[in-house]
């Protein structure tokens, strides 16, 4: 029987990894959550990783350059987690900002993987786990983002070109009054003169309540039963006493709905005769003419005929 040396029982030798992951992950309402994946509390930087419950690596994507390369995480939930069962299944996660870290869990050294992450899609499986689809955002910071022109004022209400102070003349506080289902509820507070669709096209921001945070585009304001339409279903239910702040809306026309309810049509920035649907042209090319420079047909070049 041969023993083995001791140069190979040193290299055979069992090791304790201690290397991990730190995830913080910031939603859209900036709240700060950090875990880490190896089963124990750690503090790095003034923060404590939770580790139990903490989170685990489904799969790490890489690809060729083309597609982003992605992460899948994956977060235990219920009613006492970090991160709640209801907010996942509420989209409350939706676009949160993620920063990934591997750490030697023993010294605390850690690097940060170099991409920006955020949250691509939320499967909420069940109330003990949610699957996050994480995608690196370094792809879409590259991307050449061109203006797009439509047709109507170019300017969203409230922005620097259209100048109109949304939050100063043309906001109101309000109550939810009734709850009739996700698209549909009632308030009060608004204001005597918001007339049928004054608030259409504008918005409403939840300041209190299950929906708090959360903005809606409105589509229909009936004034006589003081109702709201929204163009998306509410993510929770609204119930009475729930607060918000709504604004008039425009329809970026000339005409009462638009410009003119601010008085604003001095700034507005539009194309009237811009074409809508689809604008198809026909081109005629013409084919290219061989020349022939002198008797050698070796060198040939084309051109437009």
């Amino acid at each position: 029987m041969r023993n083995a040396s001791a140069a190979l029982k040193s290299a055979a030798a069992s090791t304790v990894t201690t290397l991990g992951w730190l995830c913080r992950i910031t939603t859209i309402d900036g709240a700060n959550v950090y875990l880490n994946n190896f089963g124990k509390n750690v503090t790095v930087g003034g923060n404590v990783y939770l580790g139990n419950p903490g989170f685990d690596i489904g799969n790490i994507r890489v690809t060729d350059g083309r597609d982003p390369p992605s992460v899948e995480l994956i977060l235990p939930i219920d009613d006492t987690t970090p991160i709640l069962f209801d907010a996942a299944a509420r989209r409350k996660l939706d676009q949160a900002r993620i920063r990934l870290y591997i750490i030697d869990h023993s010294s605390l050294e850690n690097v940060e993987i170099g991409f920006q992450w955020y949250v691509g899609a939320v499967d909420a499986l069940d109330s003990r786990r949610a699957t996050l689809d994480v995608r690196a955002a370094e792809r879409a910071q590259r991307e050449l983002m061109l203006k797009s022109f439509k047709p109507g004022c170019q300017w969203d209400l409230g922005e620097t070109g259209c100048g109109v102070d949304v939050a100063g003349s043309w906001q109101d506080s309000v109550t939810v009054a009734t709850y009739t289902d996700a698209f549909t509820f009632t308030i009060s507070g608004a204001r005597g003169a918001a007339v049928d669709d004054f608030f259409a096209n504008g918005a409403i921001k939840f300041t209190s309540g299950e929906n708090e945070g959360f903005s809606y585009a409105v589509r229909r304001w009936v004034q006589s039963s003081s109702t709201v339409k929204l163009w998306e279903p509410l993510r929770a239910p609204v119930a009475a006493s729930d607060t918000a702040l709504i604004h008039a809306g425009c329809d970026k026309s000339v005409g009462a709905n638009g410009c003119e309810r601010f008085s604003n049509i001095a700034r507005r920035f539009a194309f009237e005769d811009l074409p809508t649907g689809d604008l198809t042209f026909n081109v005629k090319q013409p084919a290219p003419a061989q020349e022939s420079s002198g008797d050698n047909d070796s060198y040939v070049r084309w051109a437009q005929g």
